[in-house]
């Protein structure tokens, strides 16, 4: 029996895998989602009205029952013994398995401001919230969203589509910071604005006003008060590493696993948002918390689950997105050191940045014209030395180009 906690990217892409290798074998997924599984990229998109809930659907009940994968959906398991191999159901049902996978994911977090308890303030993780989201939209006429990463900017896009007054509060002096570096961010943020979403950057979040009802009013930031009755928060998210910590599991940002995705516990694997995995750039452990890496970790795990050796190949950071109708690529590492040669191209809103060390393309930034970004992706994840040369950055560099240096 196969048993895998988790029905994201990762537990999906594992429990597909498993049935492919082993088509008799038992395969359980539990999830306390009640959505089967589907795009979370998508959720902004469907706050903003432009697609159905349908069409964010990947792999539907008859899909799962169809690969003999059961389902239990709203179930919460409770504890793991690692010594008896089973888990434990919150309705008190133990189960037992020969191979176990977390892909747990992760939750967002709430900053702990005051007033954070107040009705109106939402987060952007899962289907039924982005269905709350619409419900409060539809009502309310003004929105603060708070944090500026991928999920906050296409959030507060989404809401101003919907025709809300939104403002994003970011305590950094710019948007997408883990994706962009100074000049790709305020094109980005030029677009964004006019889109009709305000910014207000570099500032904290103080306090959350509200009503005497216990509803959203206000944030108050940097001694003033901006008035809203919905609040979006998008400050990050946490690992959900409390099961595999209870469980006697070697447990740091994320639970610790090695290159077979296996965790301190020999008949236990971990993948997806959870993970912790070493970066090939830095060398450093890293929740990369990104759906293709979630995607392959969880294959990887499935096939070492199954018996069949398979060792993951270490990626680097990558964002592929769209904001505003600016398309972005960033890959690796985009703001490098001061011995990195760092070569760039700048055109109207085309802006193209590559980061080499030592000949070696280390990151590889695209904003705009994303022309080629997949050829000088393939430089990163492959760390492959190449000759300097100033064409690199520029739009029409292609793997002719590659070839020739």
């Amino acid at each position: 029996m196969y048993i895998i906690i988790g029905q994201g990217a990762a537990g999906a892409a594992a429990a597909n895998e498993l049935r492919h290798l082993n088509p008799a074998v038992p395969i359980t997924v539990v999830t306390e989602e009640v959505d089967y599984f589907y795009s979370r990229i998508d959720l902004p998109d469907i706050i903003a009205g432009k697609y159905d809930e349908s069409d964010s659907v990947l792999q539907s009940a008859e899909q799962f029952n169809s690969a003999r994968i059961t389902c239990k959906m709203g179930q919460r398991v409770v504890s793991i013994d690692p010594k008896h191999k089973d888990i434990e159901l919150a309705s008190g049902e133990r189960i037992a398995y020969n191979k176990l996978l977390l892909a747990t994911g992760s939750t967002p977090v709430i900053p702990p401001v005051e007033g954070a308890n107040a009705t109106g303030i939402h987060a952007v993780w899962t289907l039924q919230q982005a269905r709350n989201i619409i419900a409060a939209a539809n009502s309310a006429k003004s929105a603060v969203v708070v944090g500026a990463g991928l999920i906050g900017m296409k959030t507060a896009l989404a809401l101003a589509v919907r025709g809300l007054s939104v403002t994003v509060v970011e305590k950094l002096p710019r948007i997408l910071p883990r994706q962009l570096d100074e000049l790709a961010s305020g094109l980005i943020a030029t677009q964004v604005q006019e889109k009709g979403v305000k910014l207000a950057l570099g500032t904290s979040v103080e306090r959350i006003e509200q009503t005497p009802d216990g509803k959203v009013c206000g944030i108050r930031v940097d001694g003033q008060n901006l008035a809203c009755d919905l609040v979006i928060m998008a400050v990050g998210v946490r690992a959900n590493v409390e099961l595999a910590r209870t469980a006697g599991i070697n447990v740091e940002r994320g639970i610790v696993v090695n290159e077979f995705m296996q965790t301190s516990e020999e008949s236990i694997f971990a993948a997806g948002d959870v993970a912790e995995v070493v970066d090939t750039l830095s060398g450093l452990p890293v929740v990369p918390a990104i759906w293709p890496e979630a995607v392959e970790q969880g294959l990887i795990a499935a096939r070492n689950m199954a018996g069949v050796k398979a060792i993951r190949i270490d990626g680097a950071a990558l964002n592929s997105v769209e904001i505003a109708g600016m398309p972005i690529v960033s890959i690796g590492d985009i703001e490098g050191n001061a011995n990195d040669d760092v070569i760039t191209f700048h055109k109207g809103s085309c802006y193209r940045k590559v980061v080499m060390r030592d000949r070696v393309v280390r990151g590889v930034l695209c904003v705009g014209d994303i022309r080629h970004a997949g050829v000088l992706g393939n430089l990163v994840l492959r760390q492959t030395e190449v000759e300097y040369s100033e064409r690199i950055a520029q739009p029409t560099f292609s793997f002719a180009d590659f070839m020739a240096m």
